[in-house]
């Protein structure tokens, strides 16, 4: 979320990152090696909302090096 919010793209969330609504979600196009391991928050939140495979949780993530994404919302 941090990464999406410095390099000026806007990021839904409704509990500014504090880890609790999901809407920050993105899809991973491309790099997902160079992201973070999905965290004990981040794996509950798949579960109670359904988030699909290949999508992460902006605000739980962080970024290691290259990384495409895209989300509904843009």
């Amino acid at each position: 979320m941090e990464a999406l919010l410095n390099g000026g793209l806007p990021v839904a969330s409704s509990c500014s990152g504090d880890g609790v609504c999901a809407k920050c979600r993105v899809q991973i196009v491309e790099g997902s090696e160079n992201l973070s391991s999905e965290n004990e928050t981040e794996a509950f939140l798949r579960e109670s909302k359904g988030v699909p495979q290949g999508t992460r949780i902006s605000c739980q993530v962080q970024v290691l090096g290259d990384v495409t994404v895209d989300t509904t919302y843009w």
